[in-house]
């Protein structure tokens, strides 16, 4: 009797386990245990919606019908965080189809029907089904409870005739076999718990209080309800290297139960091993303690960390983005933010739901924002797609046509045209630019191939400008008089104005060589040219000096000499001018440049009017000096 008192001092039932873990179920008197495990591993039994995210309304729906396996309560919960997701994207996507549907003003359109129904029907059944199960287990449960109870009942009875009679070896097995089925019976209605262990402790006590006999068998029992004792104790010890905190506290809290329902030990016995008991159940309490308080001291870092990721949502959702470009960088760094919040641990279980809720609502406005912005350009988008069929409708009338000329300007025009239409709807993006460039495409392979033989032609022409402009080359190598120089330069001149058209690719290259080469040429020959033509100048003003109004022809030559010399020199006067004038402008450098390059010009014109204006000068001077008809000397005397 003292043994059972010592032991299961009161003897509090423990049959309605939860996984909360208090003193009343072990030791009032003597255990720390305080802690509700519930708050131990919130991950471990709570299904975060976040998993749900970016999943469609069929994968949200494979995930709903998962819960079928799991035990009622647990599917509840599950598909409790399901269906929200899934009713709330299954409204957003109805709503977006039926205003696809409004938009369409065609007169035979069909009643407006959504093709994800059938997926809600299925999501409903699902939840009958897991209601059904629910109630099912829970009237089952209760049967199981009150049948329960009937049986400790009979048992009580059983054990009550048993004390009532005298000891036998027959009695005692009944005895042991009472106390294993009183143990594995747990489930039990909350009312009338305490009578029936008050009077199955009284009766036990008295079984083994009021008997004497079969000592030996006794003695036996206790010394196996020792080594039972001290098992525990060694598992109690094991726990120490327990990962899981939640099954940690769940196998302390089974311990004690199990070593308060194990029987007597012997007398010697019985204050040691309930010492190490505790000792060993005091020693995994305080560590595993420790490794929820640092849990809880983490949480409160993941804490902060979310709340940090709620302000910088926040702050993204200040100014909404104005084009699709912003949109899509913005959709991204709320989806890294994201990514980043998955990645933290779990938090206090009081602010979990405070700190979700204010995250996932800042997502929710962002996206809610973003829905009504493409809602808003679809529209547009329609309108662009209209625009992109009416043209691909006029190339496609003019890809056969083989006015080469004037058809590829229309399809040029009707091309620069597409380009400054705007985007339209994604799915509709590949398919209407297949169907303009296959168009294109169309007409201009056609026109490739009727000119295949005018492209080889082409080919030979630019062939033969290589070998002028290498003539040229040549000819700029050569030391020869500058006459018979001007002479070659003006036949490749003619030769390269007869050859025909080359291919428009090679029009700038071909032209910029022909150009060097002939400007190198000049150069060389330029001061020989100077000369001859110089030269010319002095016969020319002589032999107009002899003419019979040579002196007439000469000043008139003289004057117009002049005019060309004074207006090149106010056009430079005008250009300095106006250099000063462009001076701050922003294309000074570019401007002074241009205007530098005609100064330069112009004097180098002047430059040869003044050695003009020398050979009239000097032709006139000659004139003045010879001696007229009459006034020669040798002259005949008049008859």
């Amino acid at each position: 009797n003292e043994e059972l008192k010592a032991e299961n001092a009161e003897n509090v039932p423990v049959e309605n386990t939860t996984i909360t873990v208090e003193s009343k179920d072990l030791d009032p008197k003597e255990s720390k245990m305080g802690l509700e495990l519930s708050t131990v591993s919130d991950q471990e039994v709570a299904y975060d919606a976040a998993l749900l995210e970016g999943k469609t309304l069929e994968e949200l729906l494979e995930e709903a019908a998962t819960v079928l396996v799991l035990t009622p309560k647990g599917a509840r919960k599950k598909l409790s965080v399901v269906r929200s997701v899934f009713f709330e994207r299954f409204t957003e996507a109805k709503d977006a189809a039926l205003e696809i549907y409004k938009q369409d003003e065609s007169e035979e359109k069909e009643p407006f029907a959504f093709d994800k129904e059938s997926l809600a029907l299925k999501f409903k059944e699902i939840e009958d089904a897991v209601k059904q199960s629910v109630a099912e287990e829970k009237e089952r449960i209760e049967t199981e409870k009150l049948k329960n109870f009937n049986r400790k009942k009979e048992l009580l009875k059983n054990l009550e005739e048993i004390v009532a009679n005298d000891e036998t070896l027959e009695s005692i097995k009944q005895v042991k076999d009472i106390q294993k089925e009183w143990k594995n019976i747990r489930v039990l209605p909350k009312d009338g718990i305490s009578e029936l262990w008050d009077t199955y402790n009284l009766l036990q006590n008295k079984f083994y209080d009021n008997h004497s006999i079969n000592i030996e068998l006794k003695e036996l029992d206790r010394q196996k309800n020792l080594e039972a004792k001290i098992d525990l104790t060694k598992k109690m010890d094991e726990l120490h290297g327990e990962k899981s905190l939640k099954r940690s506290f769940i196998l302390l809290n089974k311990y004690h139960e199990e070593f308060k329902n194990t029987g007597p030990v012997p007398a010697e016995s019985r204050e040691p091993i309930w010492e190490a008991f505790k000792k060993a159940s005091d020693s995994v309490y305080d560590a595993k303690r420790k490794v929820y308080e640092e849990l809880e001291s983490e949480k409160d870092s993941h804490l902060k960390k979310k709340e940090i990721l709620a302000e910088k949502a926040s702050l993204l959702n200040e100014v909404l983005p104005k084009s699709n470009k912003e949109w899509n960088e913005r959709t991204k760094a709320f989806d890294e933010l994201f990514e980043e919040w998955k990645k933290i641990g779990p938090v206090p279980k009081s602010n979990k739901d405070a700190v979700w809720i204010a995250f996932n609502g800042i997502r929710n406005d962002f996206y809610n924002a973003r829905k009504v912005y493409f809602k808003e350009i679809h529209g547009e988008r329609s309108e662009n797609l209209k625009k992109k069929e009416a043209l691909c409708e006029k190339v496609e009338a003019l890809k056969e046509d083989t006015s080469w000329g004037d058809t590829t300007k229309k399809i040029i025009a009707l091309q620069g045209e597409w380009k400054t239409i705007g985007p339209v709807p994604d799915k509709n993006n590949q398919v209407i630019w297949k169907r303009f460039r296959g168009a294109c495409d169309s007409f201009f392979e056609a026109k490739n191939n009727a000119f295949a033989g005018k492209r080889e032609e082409e080919e030979a022409n630019l062939a033969k400008k290589k070998e002028l402009i290498k003539a040229l080359e040549e000819l700029a190598s050569k030391d020869i008089e500058h006459k018979e120089a001007l002479s070659s330069l003006k036949k490749i001149s003619g030769e390269w104005r007869a050859v025909g058209y080359v291919p428009h690719k090679s029009i700038k290259t071909i032209s910029e060589a022909y150009e060097k080469a002939n400007s190198e040429v000049y150069q060389k020959y330029s001061g020989q040219i100077e000369k001859a033509k110089l030269a010319n100048l002095d016969a020319h003003y002589k032999e107009l000096k002899k003419s019979p109004d040579g002196k007439k022809a000469l000043e008139n030559e003289e004057r117009g000499v002049q005019r060309k010399i004074d207006t090149l020199n106010e056009e430079i006067a005008s250009i300095e001018r106006n250099m000063s004038f462009f001076a701050m402008s922003k294309t000074a450098e570019k401007m002074l440049k241009e205007f530098e390059g005609k100064i330069e010009k112009a004097k180098k014109h002047i430059s040869k009017l003044k050695k003009e204006m020398v050979a009239i000068r000097n032709a006139k001077k000659e004139q003045a000096e010879t001696p007229k008809e009459s006034e020669s000397p040798e002259a005949a005397p008049s008859e």
